[in-house]
């Protein structure tokens, strides 16, 4: 190959340029570079709820696209094997940026590489942009999941009042999991090694970009600092639970709510309990939060509880004798958008799990922006419904206006 040589004196430039151009010329592909580009979103654009992620490849003719990995701040987003390359990003309320990149196998072999930027929301750009994401299970009266609904299939009403969608996606976005582990003195022997396979079998729900942590709770609550995507650290996690002590249930929905707030998607706790909220002594609670708080925390954090209560004590009244831990249970999964699975049998908690893992695979997902454009921090109740099929809409109850971080809790509503 030829080496262009500089020379000082004067009037070398047309000299450099011919030789730079020799070197280009005896370089085979130089001109005719494969580039993998983002059509959408702009660069530095700010991103918001659902958002579409479309490649393109310029580059010689012959060359195509084989494969294209996406990550999303270093994490695995999708992977892309064949036209249109393009999916939905949940790029969550859009208040800190991310890093999108995409790294592409081409059909001559090579590789080509595109990285994207997004950026937060300013200051004076969220009285504009404050959406209300929803994720809805539906389910036929008489039949399963309901999967063929449109965006004009649903109606959504806000205290009341009619909202307009600007969202929907069928697309499934990255879960972030707390698997909320009752490990009390009561589950011990046989109820907790059934449990621990149950949840070990619930891991082979995790896809590409989910993560999750394990949480289990006696007396104390252990919330883990981060989320994972490895399975055999969420597998040690699992297996190394030993019963002993009470019942911190409040604490430990509580605290797995609020770590999960940290990360952005669908945040979803999965909890499994035989008990009430009961000091090991049986003499004072068993958290330090009440019931109220633990459900606003969720409410908060957006966070979907699925429980699964599990024995014959579920029917006993809670410390304070107000209601039921079945009626608890189903509170916080009511309000919240998830559901709720009573067991008699410890053989049954596969199937439970089981029936989890369909529900978070089977969710659309919805956004508006409210009519309402008061900054106070109040609680809005939320109605779906689907007019002209006869079905059952899961979703969450309500959510906190924007604003004030402490407002009316939805346990008063």
């Amino acid at each position: 190959m030829l080496q262009p040589t500089i020379s000082r004196t004067t009037g070398t430039g047309p000299r450099v340029a011919l030789a730079l151009l020799l070197v280009v010329l005896a370089t085979p592909g130089l001109l005719a570079q494969s580039t993998l580009r983002f059509v959408t979103p702009r660069n530095m654009a700010t991103a918001l709820g659902p958002t579409d992620l479309e490649l393109a490849l310029d580059g010689p003719p012959g060359v195509s696209l084989v494969r294209i990995e996406l990550f999303v701040d270093g994490r695995p987003l999708v992977t892309l094997s064949q036209p249109p390359w393009k999916t939905v990003w949940d790029a969550g309320d859009a208040s800190r940026g991310h890093r999108i990149t995409a790294v592409a196998q081409l059909s001559d072999g090579t590789r080509a590489e595109a990285v994207l930027n997004t950026s937060a929301l300013r200051i004076n750009q969220v009285e504009q942009v404050d959406l209300v994401n929803l994720y809805v299970i539906v389910r036929g009266r008489s039949e399963g999941y309901v999967t063929d609904l449109a965006q004009d299939d649903f109606r959504i009403l806000e205290d009341g009042r009619p909202q307009v969608i600007q969202r929907f996606t069928t697309e499934q976005k990255q879960l972030n999991i707390g698997i909320v582990l009752d490990t009390s003195l009561t589950m011990r022997g046989n109820r907790l090694d059934v449990a621990q396979k149950a949840a070990l079998n619930f891991l082979e729900v995790l896809q590409p970009g989910d993560q999750a942590m394990v949480v289990p709770f006696s007396d104390e609550v252990h919330v883990p600092d981060t989320l994972t995507d490895d399975r055999q650290v969420l597998a040690r996690a699992i297996e190394s639970t030993v019963a002993q002590g009470g019942t911190a249930l409040y604490d430990a929905i509580w605290k797995t709510a609020r770590r999960l707030r940290d990360f952005e998607g669908r945040r979803v706790i999965v909890l499994l309990s035989d008990g009430k909220d009961e000091a090991a002594s049986g003499l004072e609670p068993g958290s330090l939060h009440t019931l109220d708080e633990a459900l606003d925390q969720a409410l908060r954090s957006e966070a979907m509880v699925f429980a699964i209560g599990l024995g014959r004590g579920l029917r006993d009244l809670d410390f304070y004798r107000r209601e039921t831990v079945e009626s608890i249970l189903s509170r916080l999964a009511g309000e919240t958008g998830g559901r709720v699975v009573f067991l008699t049998r410890a053989g049954q908690l596969k199937k439970a799990f089981q029936s989890v893992a369909l529900d978070l695979r089977h969710q659309y997902s919805l956004a508006y922006a409210s009519d309402d454009r008061a900054r106070d921090g109040k609680w809005r109740r939320i109605r779906i419904t689907v007019p002209d099929r006869d079905v059952e809409v899961i979703t969450r109850k309500g959510y906190f206006a924007p604003g004030h971080e402490r407002g009316a809790t939805a346990a008063s509503h």
